[in-house]
Parts: structure tokens; sequence; C-alpha cells
């Protein structure tokens, strides 16, 4: 009864069935791992804005069906989303009672005839309060809790795991969970790096994973951040921030640009009787950029609006026109825009938000036409209808692929393709492309193996996630690069290594090879001891390059007759070090075949020593079992 009445509010039945899908899966997975006595953590992966809400809900309205009745649903701590999920949950779950977080007379006063579902920010004091009162109220004894954690890699896990502490929101989510005899959490995200690589011993290693299909006519990263590059990016200057921190007349041509597409979309909505148009402004994480961000673009504004009678309005105008005529074609004549331009530009219809933590939470910026400037705020979660256009500048040194990618607030449904433009430097770009190449390579592992094997792979100097939620205990981390050989070598399998290298008898620089003759080789080589040369771990290395970088180029160098001593600190001749760096962008394994005498510290017969690099731009991460 609960599903049937939440799918009956979804107008569109392709998505009311793939809910129907979706919570039918996931409650297998429940069926194969919850035994009303443990607590599980289920992993329930979407793309970013792809409905992943909608589909969790209709999981809730499921499991309410199979008589769970009380159930938590976390968003991050921000009030926006704390009262975007309430209104939604209240509008989509009318067989529920939703209770918000200052809602404890109706908490407790529920005579539980219907399924409770609380909305609570992941706050320090919201937290303890409803472990307060979840304690009081009695609900959990002798029944489950099912617990929904929005943007679960945000927050909840533990910061300070390598301090041998535990923080304060993750002590106060264990706590609630063991509030009842055995609970079930979903851990709902886009960017589950953090996820998983959690350790089994921390208590939040998802178990399962149930990946959501976006629906049809979903835009994101294979379409914005596509190889070749899409016709919807636009590149500035690389330091287009710096000069509108300047003082100065006018502002950057990228930004200016950026304005002026924004404000032929807001004609043509205008002209279609479209009421809501939104360009996103993200320029860093510092407040004070947002308001110097804001002061610039309303300046702007105001001169745009002097300058409507002006030659250089219309060319302008024009050319923003003209490059979105090329992939909307359809597009009003341009004479029809410029009027409506004036209009919106004369009635001052273009609202100027500044949206961060210092924002009101009643502030409206799904309707009517939008800039909106901001930070952190914009990262998770939040919303904009019909954007359509993007400037995007924040930079980070040390970028981290789960933060990153959560600032792509253009992905979505509601969008004009044709009317798309993101605007961004060269090196942002290829950054989020990187990044969605991850992300594809990752959802692939995921639809094809579950949980089992999963490995991330990034280029050099950026990092899967923060580094205060990883146990470093159990972390594998593999860089490019760098140089691995074992010091205490296995002095066996010599005459099998000679015969899967037969074909190399003579001497050269380099031998050119595949992933999977270097997988063979390195399960036959290696160390007595896995801290000393795991073997497992590089060919995870190997089998995670073969996916995401197929076209790397693989190499051998095999030299032979080694008169090498034991212990010496090193492996590599200086002149074969050279060659090996030589190849910085290609997966490199030279063999040595020494001699072992015994004068030299080995056992007294030849054998094979290994010594593995792979590309100088690529990191790999995964979790030690």
């Amino acid at each position: 009864m609960n599903f049937t009445a939440y799918t009956n509010t979804i107008k569109n039945r392709e998505l009311a069935n793939s809910i129907s899908q979706t919570a039918t899966a996931v409650y297998g997975n429940i069926e194969q791992y919850f035994d009303y006595t443990n607590h599980i953590n289920g992993l329930l992966l979407g793309n970013v804005q792809s409905g992943k809400t909608a589909q969790t809900l209709g999981i809730i309205a499921k499991l309410a069906d199979e008589e769970f009745n009380i159930f938590l649903f976390l968003t991050t701590d921000n009030v926006y989303l704390q009262k975007q999920t309430y209104d939604r949950a209240v509008k989509s779950l009318t067989t529920f009672d939703i209770i918000g977080e200052n809602d404890d007379v109706k908490f407790l006063t529920s005579k539980n005839a219907k399924p409770i579902l609380i909305v609570l920010k992941k706050n320090t004091s919201v937290l303890r309060k409803w472990r307060g009162l979840l304690s009081s109220s009695g609900y959990c004894v002798a029944n489950p809790i099912v617990i929904v954690d929005d943007e679960a890699d945000a927050a909840s896990l533990n910061t300070l795991v390598n301090k041998s502490l535990i923080s304060t929101i993750n002590q106060h989510l264990s706590s609630i969970k063991n509030l009842a005899s055995s609970s079930i959490y979903f851990q709902v995200t886009a960017t589950p790096q953090s996820l998983l690589l959690q350790s089994q011993v921390s208590g939040w290693q998802p178990a399962f994973v149930n990946y959501f299909e976006p629906g049809e006519g979903y835009i994101g990263g294979t379409f914005v951040y596509a190889e070749p590059i899409s016709y919807c990016i636009k590149y500035t200057k690389e330091d287009e921030l710096d000069e509108v921190k300047q003082e100065s007349e006018f502002i950057p041509q990228g930004l200016r640009d950026s304005l002026m597409s924004f404000l032929v979309v807001c004609g043509y909505f205008e002209e279609n009787q479209i009421d809501t148009c939104n360009f996103l402004i993200h320029p860093s994480v510092k407040i004070n950029d947002h308001n110097t961000f804001a002061k610039r673009i309303g300046e702007h504004l105001n001169f745009l609006l002097e300058e409507v009678t002006e030659n250089s309005f219309e060319e302008n105008l024009r050319h923003a026109w003209l490059d979105l005529q090329t992939t909307k074609p359809d597009i009003t004549n341009f004479e029809d825009i410029k009027k409506q331009v004036i209009s919106l530009l004369s009635e001052h219809r273009i609202k100027l938000i500044v949206l961060n933590s210092k924002t009101p939470v009643e502030i409206e910026y799904n309707k009517g036409f939008n800039i909106v400037v901001g930070g952190n705020s914009l990262g998770r979660g939040i919303t904009l209808s019909k954007l359509q256009t993007v400037y995007y500048c924040r930079k980070s040194k040390t970028p981290q692929a789960d933060t990153f990618w959560q600032h792509s607030r253009m992905f979505g449904y509601d969008r004009d393709k044709g009317l798309m433009r993101i605007y961004t430097p060269p090196s942002l770009h290829r950054l989020f492309t990187e990044l969605n190449n991850s992300n594809q390579v990752l959802i692939k592992q995921i639809q094809e193996f579950g949980l089992d094997g999963i490995q991330l792979i990034y280029p050099q100097g950026i990092r899967p996630t923060r580094k205060n939620v990883i146990d470093n205990d159990y972390l594998n981390f593999v860089t490019g690069g760098v140089n691995f050989f074992p010091n205490n070598p296995i002095e066996i399998n010599t005459e099998k290594v000679d015969e899967l290298l037969s074909e190399y008898t003579i001497e050269r620089e380099t031998e050119i090879t595949t992933f999977d003759y270097i997988q063979q080789i390195i399960n036959l080589v290696g160390s007595k001891e896995i801290e000393d040369w795991d073997a497992e771990k590089f060919i995870k290395c190997v089998q995670s390059l073969s996916v995401k970088r197929p076209t790397t180029k693989c190499y051998l160098i095999i030299r032979r007759n080694r008169d090498i001593s034991k212990g010496t600190g090193t492996l590599l001749s200086p002149a074969d070090r050279r060659i090996g760096d030589k190849f910085d962008k290609a997966l490199v394994l030279t063999l040595y075949r020494v001699n072992g005498q015994t004068s030299k510290g080995w056992g007294g017969k030849p054998f094979w020593i290994p010594n593995i690099k792979f590309p100088n731009d690529a990191c790999f991460y995964d979790v030690k079992e």
C-alpha cells in the first residue's frame, strides 16, 4: 500500500517503473544480508542529480510494506537540504508520518499507526537530541531501524580514525544505530570513494551495492565532459578569479561571455513562456570572493542596462546568440531575443543571489531568472532548476575527486541541452574530464563485479577523498613513477619464468608486451613476505590500468647473468633506471635473472627478481582485507 501510494505520486511512468525495479533489487540484497539481528550497511550509488532521492523514497516505501516502521532520513548539515528533503517527503510519502527536526511533540504522541520518517540534518545538537527522543520513545525496542544517509560520504565517517578516536557525528550515528536490536544503514551518494576505502573493522564498509541507472534525458558527465570536447565547454583564461578581485572597469572576457550567453537563454525562455532559468557562478570556497563576484556582476548588469542602445551591446548579445544557434537551430530570432533581454534588464527581473552559509534559508532560487554565486553550499544536494549556464573557476592545490565531482550542479534532467554552456579554464576542464573517466570505470566495475575487487585509480595530484576518514593501517596505496622490487625475493620458479621469457633470448633495451603477460610473470616472482612485495596488489593495479587506460603501453626490460649481492638496497643499474624513466607514461616490468651465488648471500641457484613501475601520472587505492 505504501509503495503503491508513493509511485502514484510520480507522473513519469518510466521513472515509476525504474523505482519499482530498484526497490525490488535493493530488497533482494536486504533479504540476503539482513537477518533482523545484525547491523548492515548498503551502498546506494547514483549519479549527481540523477534522481537518487526519488529512488530512495521508493525503497523506504517498499520497506514500509515489509513491516519496517521507523525510518531516519539524514541530510548534510545544510538548512536548504533538510528543508528540501522534508518538503519532498511530505509531498511524496502520503501514507507516512513525516517528522521534522522540531516536531518533538508530534513524534512522541504518534500512535505508530503509520510508518514514521524523521528528516534530520547531520548536526551534532540535532543528532544528540533525536538520539534521546528515540531512546525514550521505545520505538526502537525489539524493532529494526532503517537509516537513509544522503551524501553518506560527507560528515558521517570517522574523521579521527588515524588518531584512535571517534569524531562526534560518527559517534552519534553509531549510537543511534545501536539503539535498535538491528539496523539497515543505507549510504546514498554519487561519490563513494571514501566509503569504498573503509576497512571492515571500521563498521562503515558497505556489505552490498545497488547502482541507480539515470533516467532518459539525464545530462551528466558523459555529455558535459566528453572526449572529444563537448560543444557546451567554453574555455576561459586561467587567472580570471584574480582579475575579478582586482578593481577595474570591466569584468574578464570569460565572465562577460558567460553572462551574455545566460541573458540570451533568459530571453529565449521568456519568449517561450518558461519562467525559470539559472546561472551558477562557483568561484572559490571563500565568502569574500562570492561577495566580490556578486558586486562585480551587479555593476556589469547596470552597465548593460545603460548600454542597451549602443552597438557594442547588440554585437556582444548577437555573438552569444550565434554561438547558441549552432547547437539550438530553432532558437528564437535575434531581434525578439534582444527585445526580451532589454525588458528583463529594464524591469530588474534578473536576480542576483549569493548562496553560502550566511544566506537565509527562505531565499528562493528555483523561480525566475537567477544568477547564483556561491561555494560549498553548492557542492552537495542543492538542485538548481533549469541550470543552463555555469561559470566555474574554483581551484585547489590537491583536489579531492569526490568533493570536486559534487560541484557538477549542471547535471540533471530539466536542462535544454542545446542551450547549455560551461565556462571554465582548460586546466579545470582536464581535471573534470579525468574525474569523469574515473567515475565511468568505477561504475562499470560495480555493475560487473559488485564490490569485489574495486580499486580506485587517479592521476598523481588528485586524491580520491579526504585523508582523515581513511584508516592508514588498512589502505593499499601504489603511486606511479616509483620503482617497486622485493628486498627478500623468492628463489623459485626459475624454470617457469625461463620458459615464459624464452622468446626473448636476445638482450635488447626493451620488449613490448601486454597486461596479461605481465600478470603471468608477477604470479611467478616476488617475495617471501607480502609487506615486501604484494603480488596480488600489483596484479590488481595492472588489471585496473587495463580497464581504465587500455591504450597504456607495456614494456619488459629483461637482463640475464646478473651478479647482484643480497641486501644491497637497490636493484636497477643506472642505465636500466634511465630506460625505465624514459617510458614515464607506460607500465614497465624489469626482470633480472640473478646467478644466486652463495658468496653473494643467495641460495646457490639462479632466480628472477622483478621491478615494477606504473605510469607516473597514476595512483591506485584499495583496502586491505
